[in-house]
């Protein structure tokens, strides 16, 4: 019924078919191994600059706070902002230097209607600034969402903040799926509104 499978003609096959076979067999499942093993350390990446945008965010908010009420977002600000951001990756596991960051702010003119009528944008502390070697521009400008500002109970319209951070992608990871065109970078965006 069974044919009896001598072990030493098994592996020590005359034809090398069978060793033939579990080597290709190997290979692709080592190849299916790290195509996952690169698809979990992108989302792991992906993961950690959405933290690291929202904590980014958090602190733009709180800056009157820390800053003693200037409202108003500077280079060198967004310069220290960006090197918390590559301490903050560094301290993840990341090892990225080449982190980008854009920080958008829109500030509305002081009015005392809750109509959307009044609600205008101030260009003069409405900003766009940003730090790093990428270019990194959000996937919709701050400007486009003015309607998600809130009329505040101190009579004004709430300011809102984007942060926008872009890591390069991986170059095995961008060969490996767009060899032609080069990958985009990594892109994590965070909105909130202010104080």
């Amino acid at each position: 019924m069974f044919k009896k499978i001598n072990q030493n003609e098994f592996i020590i096959n005359n034809k090398g078919a069978v060793i033939l076979e579990l080597i290709f067999i190997i290979s692709i499942i080592a190849l299916f191994i790290k195509l996952l093993l690169s698809m979990a350390a992108y989302q792991s990446t992906v993961g950690k600059l959405d933290r690291i945008s929202y904590s980014i965010a958090g602190i733009v908010r709180e800056r009157a706070r820390l800053y003693d009420n200037d409202n108003v977002l500077t280079q060198a600000q967004v310069e220290k902002l960006k090197q918390l951001t590559e301490q903050m990756l560094l301290n993840s596991g990341a090892h990225y230097n080449n982190i980008a960051i854009k920080i958008e702010t829109l500030h509305f003119n002081d009015t005392d209607s809750p109509d959307l009528i009044d609600k205008i944008i101030d260009e003069r502390n409405s900003l766009s600034l940003s730090a790093g070697t990428v270019a990194c521009n959000p996937t919709q400008p701050l400007h486009e969402m003015g309607s998600l500002s809130p009329y505040g109970n101190t009579g004004r319209w709430i300011p809102l903040y984007q942060v926008t951070l872009c890591l390069p992608t991986i170059p095995w990871y961008s060969t490996l799926f767009s060899p032609e065109t080069p990958a985009p970078a990594i892109k994590s965006s965070a909105i909130t509104i202010g104080r």
